[in-house]
């Protein structure tokens, strides 16, 4: 059996006074802390949630037969005429003036940066 003396036991009392306090404040800092984590946990429940509601709406939302009808009522777009459809090649030339002159190139170069 080990005997302690007086000096080691009034020294191991007043670590054990000291570090009360501090697992009190440890104790109440979970708990803060978890109290935390519960709001975030249901914070991103809810989310999720909203998520699943956004993701059924946008499939309501763009269903093909829906925007066909819409297209249909507010854009007035026909379909296109075979004359209306050219090369590639043909394109190419209408979008890409073909110029000699360099400093004309030069400035519509300049004029776009």
């Amino acid at each position: 059996m080990i005997v302690f003396s007086l000096r080691a036991t009034i020294i191991l009392t007043l670590i054990t006074i000291m570090l009360g306090p501090l697992v009190y404040l440890s104790g109440i800092r979970k708990d803060s802390r978890e109290t935390e984590l519960m709001r975030i946990e249901a914070s991103i429940a809810e989310t999720r949630d909203s998520i699943i509601v956004l993701k059924a709406e946008w499939a309501y939302l763009s269903r093909p037969d829906r925007i066909l009808q819409l297209s249909e009522r507010f854009l007035e777009v026909e379909p296109l005429d075979p004359h209306q459809i050219i090369p590639i090649d043909e394109l190419n030339k209408i979008t890409k003036p073909q110029t000699n002159n360099n400093i004309e190139e030069a400035n519509l170069i300049w004029r776009i940066e």
